[in-house]
């Protein structure tokens, strides 16, 4: 029972998305069709699947309401964690947004110049990406002779002077070593007569 009401709730909402064309348009049953695989794919987290429909969808039916949506759904698709493809997901938002100019209308327009910009930040290297989507530094962790220390990616230069500072000191004491060493040496030896 709870299946057959949403499978009907599905072919309802989908039939109303589709702005009541029909089959008055050639290619209107097949659009529907892969509309509704599409939709339930989603509603089924087959991710796959909705993917390949709404691509079909798109590439079959480029010109109507549906290609023009199914586009969107791809933009969002390709930003789910499972599925994960931010340039695709920049491709096909771009693609939808710009449906707008060759006068399709994109119904979810707001939505999508906001996933828009999420991708396109996606898309940079972390150092470049704005907000919390700067990406966390790598944390490096190195044995010393008695203790650990933790480098964060931007803590690295300042890493690298204490170590040559240290470098330099044990360079220091080594020379001063070698020298003194000298000098006793020097004391201790046999002088010529």
């Amino acid at each position: 029972m709870r299946t057959a009401l949403s499978v009907l709730s599905l072919v309802l909402l989908s039939a109303c998305a589709s702005g009541g064309r029909g089959g008055a348009e050639p290619g209107a049953p097949s659009r529907d069709l892969l509309w509704r695989q599409a939709h339930q794919a989603m509603h089924q987290d087959s991710t796959r699947i909705a993917l390949a429909a709404f691509q079909r969808l798109a590439a079959e039916h480029p010109g109507t309401l549906e290609g023009t949506e199914a586009r969107f759904y791809l933009g969002t698709l390709y930003l789910d964690p499972r599925s994960f493809d931010a340039p695709r997901a920049l491709e096909h938002l771009e693609m939808y947004l710009a449906a707008d100019t060759m006068g399709g209308r994109p119904v979810r327009r707001p939505e999508a110049v906001r996933l828009l910009l999420l991708s396109r930040n996606l898309v940079l290297p972390c150092e470049q990406r704005t907000g919390g989507l700067r990406c966390e530094p790598a944390v490096v962790t190195r044995r010393t002779p008695g203790e650990t220390v933790v480098v964060r990616d931007g803590d690295q230069s300042a890493e690298v002077a204490r170590l040559r500072r240290e470098v330099a000191e044990r360079d220091g004491t080594i020379r001063e070593l070698r020298e003194e060493l000298q000098r006793i040496r020097n004391t201790l030896a046999p002088r010529p007569r």
